[in-house]
Parts: structure tokens; sequence; C-alpha cells
């Protein structure tokens, strides 16, 4: 599964459809390159890059690599074409 489809996954919280599946708190695991999603956290690598609370999408925007950096903006440009609140946030 490429990085977008992991995120447009997580992002509608979508049940697998491919054999690359595992059932985790009763949602379905993601794995793109760099990206995997358990449906409530995107974690790129060991970092996550953003959660689902109280019907928000929560982007941590800190900066760790280009690659991240990239990907950030992707969540944030498909979260917010598909109308859903992105709430920008820095983790320590």
């Amino acid at each position: 599964m490429n990085n977008e489809n992991v995120i447009l996954a997580f992002l509608n919280k979508k049940a697998a459809q491919t054999p690359l599946r595992n059932i985790i708190n009763g949602y379905y695991e993601y794995k793109g390159r760099t990206l995997q999603s358990n449906g409530l956290e995107l974690i790129n690598y060991a970092t996550r890059i953003a959660y689902h609370e109280n019907n928000k999408i929560y982007l941590n925007i800190k900066k760790y690599s280009s690659t991240t950096s990239h990907i950030q903006s992707k969540i944030r440009r498909l979260a917010e074409k598909n109308n859903m609140q992105v709430v920008e946030y820095s983790e320590v």
C-alpha cells in the first residue's frame, strides 16, 4: 500500500482490503513504505505524526525530515479536502 493510501485509510478509519492487515484493538493496521496506521494513529517510522480524537485530526507539525514534512503536508491537504478539522500541535 502506498503512503497516500495509508493516509486515506487513517483519515477514513476504513477497513483493510488487502491481506496485509492485523486487527489491533478492533482496528485494522495498514502499512506503507514508511507509514503505518492502527486506525487511531498514523506513525512514520517510530514517530506519531497524527491521531484521531473527538472527531478531529491532530497533526504533529514538528520538523523531523523532508520526507516527514512532505507526509505532514499531504495529511493536511487530504484532511481538509475531506472536510475534516485539523488541529496542529508540536511534540516536545
